[in-house]
């Protein structure tokens, strides 16, 4: 894998991650990150990395963890509950 193939590895990593642990679409998935990164202002490439990083560790920071829960159920008319870590 090259440099310039690591950013989207990584978002396309993330998706997945987000995808399972939201039981949502990709689409919806990427919408996600799109989001949390629009939302906590942290560019999605970091955003993507951070939430690899959680799959392995079961940390992620408390704005994105916030923030994921809300973008997961948002249109779910589901109260807000704690992601669970993959």
């Amino acid at each position: 894998m090259t440099a310039a193939d690591r950013p989207r590895r990584l978002l396309d990593e993330a998706t997945d991650i987000v995808a399972i642990v939201g039981g949502v679409t990709h689409d919806r998935a990427r919408a996600v990150l799109r989001a949390m990164s629009a939302h906590t202002h942290i560019k999605e490439p970091h955003v993507a990395e951070l939430v690899v990083e959680w799959a392995v560790s079961g940390r992620l920071p408390a704005d994105l963890r916030r923030e994921l829960r809300l973008q997961l159920d948002t249109g779910r008319g589901a109260p807000a509950a704690e992601p669970v870590a993959p």
